[in-house]
């Protein structure tokens, strides 16, 4: 045996239910078995001797069983016979220490050691002997008949649990105008020479049915009397009735009806002692109900055998009544103890209900709520706890009478437990078909074209949105869940292959409940039956994912992402495809729009896709519904228009031009460049006609390209001052302040013109910062202040897409650079930075100071200069500092 296998053997020694003991057998000098040694038990057999592991390993039998009753040793000799014999021997054996039944097995696995398996069989024999007491107890009844009502025990009975003072049975005679009292129970040789003394015994007394009593006798049950006067007043002396009641010091009466189908036979009369009340007066309602069931079997079925009134019920072992709203406990028998462990007295005064098992509670009021309407329960079962924390199932009988539960159970815990054991291999199939992704069926065929599913997992219902139950009635709502748009092919597919036995296959969509829809793909391989009947053996697995992939991965195959137009690719391929006869004149006009790389320096890509997206809405908006728009490059579009004019061509062209215009971005009209050619005939290659549209777009975008990017830069320039209104006046005095400097530097004219118009320029960029930025009047935040500092580069980015710009985006680029190199966005210093950047860097930072900004107080022109003095050699070249003391300072007005 490996490591492994003897893990698990020991593991199912040590879990199996029956009490396992493996003994070393110690032998006398002969050779004899003289006494055992415990080697190894299971946790089952220290349950059935209530006693711990450590208390029998190492020991003998007859040291760790010497205080133990005889019948704790009988077994002894017969373990001594097995490991004579050498064979396995199975015997019964009554333990009156356990009081239960065992059958042990005994047997020995190697030399020298002997095994005993300990099976609990009591129920069995509780089973046995309980039937045989049943038919005792129906021919009692047979025999004994009518007399059963008389009995003394039974009155006995009844005055014992209701704690009365003395309890009588009458019995209206045949000729229904009388009755007498035909048994007391609590007479004693005192009370019936007290009665005699008296001169009144009931015993055998005749009384009339008067009137009164007729009344008295309508009410339900029990009727009850505060003093005894109430029930016998006028029919005994005032003063015979006082002395009774003081004699015997009577109380309360409880009267119970004997009537059944609206026949009274009789009453059962409970008096009680001074001011006792009665106890379970529910117990009393079932007696009479199981006494008038004897006597009406009697006077029907005399000499036959008549069954209980719990006919077709199990074997009585277990005993129970209560009420059936408080649900309290009113009387259970002996046998209680020996299952649940606890004493009887603790059990009828205990929360009974309470032992349920937690898990048994709903079922448990559930079936509450059922006797409260059928007022039968037949074959329920839940589990109770014992006294050692343990759980034992419970099969139930019961019925109601009146506002009472009379109920017979048995401990049915062993069968319980085989039946889990048998569904536990069913419910490991079905986890086994329950846990494949997707779900296995079985589907049906028959001759004249009706079908059914005999099997399908769980993920069944999940797959198609449809019960278990639906199905089993009418399977045809299965295919009722097939989108339309499929169910031919499905059914198709069905057809064929019942026809040629060949495997089914089909993807497909079914709706859900909620309304969405599911791709099904499913396969099953299909088996001949007799009669014509096909049964098909296959699986259905949910490709909704994979149906949501492939479709996302053909839609960015052939459209673009951003735009959501046809790409590239589709382009390519339907140049082909539209190069039909059937399509001509077939007309392309390639667009290419203006200023995407100018939009994106100037405002960021956010923005330039912005102007995407507009521009293809128009394209969209203007085509036809069988025309294409398609993508085929970063700004460049192409529309494929079958069966266009050239005519109808130019004109959608101009429509779409004059449309762009009259949209903005930013302040930016959208413009672009169309070029348009159309193939009339198959004489030229559709390719020579896409090539020529786009000559002739890039002929109309040369010819216009100087005159459009000076006007964006206008235009930049204008919405700037729109969105800083400030910053018109401030560009105009920075660039009069770096003439003035420029000039005094010894400029030339021309190079004057140049630096005052960088000067005019030079925060274009700040068209792209947020007015949230610009405007604020507190402290900016580094987030903030980054934003800020990005504005040279954007202006350079801007100014350089206009090649007559190019010097001047040099310039505006260093413009915040400093003479100490602290500066940005380069943070070069000195000479390395161009001496137009280094006036416009003194004449802004001065202007900053005298005008303020939002989040900055202006400065007098002398505390301004100030500043500027302080800088030199530090912020500003020195030389330039010096030379605007001297030559432009005067010039400033005070």
């Amino acid at each position: 045996m490996t490591a492994r296998d003897h893990t698990q053997y020991q593991s199912l020694l040590r879990h199996m239910p029956q009490g396992y003991v493996e003994f070393k057998v110690v032998y006398d000098a002969n050779g004899e078995p003289v006494d055992y040694e415990f080697f190894e038990v299971n946790r089952a057999f220290e349950n059935i001797m209530k006693s711990k592991r450590d208390q029998f390993i190492g020991g003998h039998i007859t040291d760790v069983l010497k205080d133990f009753e005889y019948s704790e040793r009988e077994w002894i000799a017969q373990v001594a016979k097995a490991v004579s014999s050498g064979e396995a021997i199975t015997f019964e054996h009554f333990s009156r220490r356990n009081k239960a039944w065992y059958e042990l097995s005994v047997f020995s696995e190697r030399p020298g050691y002997v095994t005993t398996i300990f099976h609990d069989v009591t129920p069995h024999v509780q089973e046995n002997n309980a039937l045989k007491q049943l038919v005792n107890v129906s021919h009692r009844f047979v025999s004994t008949g009518r007399e059963l009502l008389i009995n003394q025990h039974f009155l006995d009975q009844i005055r014992s649990f209701t704690g009365a003072k003395a309890v009588a049975l009458n019995l209206i005679e045949e000729d229904g105008e009388t009755y007498s009292t035909v048994a007391l129970s609590g007479l004693n040789e005192t009370i019936e020479r007290s009665l005699d003394i008296l001169g009144f015994h009931p015993v055998g007394k005749k009384w009339g049915v008067y009137p009164e009593r007729v009344r008295l006798m309508k009410q339900d049950n029990p009727i009850i009397f505060k003093h005894v006067e109430e029930l016998i007043e006028n029919r005994l002396s005032k003063r015979l009735i006082k002395n009774l009641t003081r004699i015997f010091d009577l109380g309360q009466i409880v009267l119970f009806k004997i009537e059944k189908d609206g026949v009274l036979y009789g009453d059962l009369t409970i008096v009680m002692q001074g001011t006792d009340e009665p106890n379970r007066l529910g117990l009393v309602e079932l007696y009479i109900h199981h006494i008038l069931e004897q006597m009406m079997k009697s006077d029907q079925q005399t000499g036959k055998a008549k069954d209980s009134m719990f006919e077709g019920f199990a074997t009585v072992d277990l005993e129970c009544i209560m009420s059936l709203q408080k649900r309290d406990i009113l009387h259970l028998n002996k046998p209680w103890e020996r299952v649940l462990g606890f004493p009887l007295e603790e059990l009828e005064n205990m929360d009974f209900i309470g032992l349920v098992h937690p898990d048994d509670v709903a079922k448990t009021d559930r079936a509450f709520a059922e006797l409260e309407t059928a007022r039968e329960l037949f074959r329920f079962v839940n589990r109770y706890r014992t006294i050692d924390g343990d759980y034992r199932s419970i099969e139930w009988h019961c019925k109601v009478q009146g506002s009472y539960i009379y109920a017979v159970a048995k401990d049915v815990t062993e069968r319980v437990q085989l039946e889990e054991e048998l569904a536990e291999r069913d419910r490991l199939l079905t986890k086994l078909s329950d846990q494949v992704p997707g779900a296995i069926y079985q589907f049906e065929r028959r001759p004249d074209g009706s079908f059914s599913f005999p099997f399908f997992s769980r993920g069944f219902e999940e797959l198609t949105g449809v019960l278990a139950e639906d199905v089993r009635k009418d399977a045809s709502i299965v295919f009722s869940k097939i989108h339309p748009d499929d169910y031919p092919h499905v059914m198709a597919s069905i057809e064929a292959s019942y026809r040629d036995l060949t495997i089914w296959d089909a993807e497909f969509r079914v709706f859900m409940p909620d309304g969405h829809t599911t791709w099904i793909l499913g396969s099953s391989r299909p088996e001949k039956l007799a009669d014509g009947h096909v049964l098909w053996h296959g699986y259905i697995g949910d490709v909704t994912e994979k149906k949501k992939y492939e479709m996302e991965i053909e839609y960015l195959s052939y459209h673009d992402q951003l735009t959501g137009v046809k790409n590239r690719r589709y382009f390519d391929e339907a140049l082909l495809t539209y190069d039909e006869e059937a399509y001509y004149p077939l007309a392309l006009i390639v667009v290419d729009v203006n200023g995407l790389k100018l939009t994106n320096d100037a405002f960021g890509h956010l923005v330039g896709d912005r102007l995407l997206i507009e521009a293809t809405n128009i394209l969209k908006r203007e085509v036809r519904g069988k025309d294409t728009v398609a993508r085929i490059g970063g700004d460049e579009f192409v529309l494929i228009l079958p069966n266009t004019s050239p005519n109808e061509a130019r004109q959608l062209a101009d429509r779409l031009s004059r449309m762009f215009h009259a949209k903005s971005i930013e302040g930016l009209p959208i413009s672009a460049s169309f070029g348009e050619a159309v193939k009339l005939d198959a004489s030229m290659p559709i390719i020579e006609v896409f090539n020529l549209a786009e000559d002739r777009m890039y002929h109309h975008k040369v010819s216009e390209k100087q005159s459009r990017r000076h006007h964006s830069i206008q235009l930049i320039m204008r919405t700037l001052y729109e969105k800083i209104p400030r910053e018109e006046a401030h560009s105009q005095r920075v660039a009069e302040l770096s003439g003035k400097l420029g000039t005094a530097m010894g400029f030339t004219t021309a190079e004057v013109s140049e630096l005052k118009t960088a000067a005019v320029l030079h925060d274009i960029g700040k068209v792209a910062i947020s007015n949230d930025i610009l405007d604020k009047t507190g402290p900016l935040t580094d987030t903030e202040w980054r934003e800020i500092k990005r504005h040279p580069e954007v202006s350079y980015n801007i100014l350089s897409t206009v090649p007559e710009y190019g010097t001047l985006s040099e310039i505006v680029l260093a413009h915040h650079e400093r003479w100490d190199g602290k500066g940005y966005p380069k943070g070069i210093s000195e000479y390395d930075i161009p001496l137009a950047s280094r006036i416009i860097s003194l004449a802004d930072t001065f202007d900053v100071m005298v005008t303020g900004r939002p989040y900055r107080k202006a400065k007098t022109i002398e505390e301004a200069l100030a500043v500027i003095r302080d800088e030199a050699g530090k912020q500003f070249d020195p030389m330039l500092v010096e030379m605007f003391f001297e030559k432009v300072v005067p010039t400033l007005q005070r």
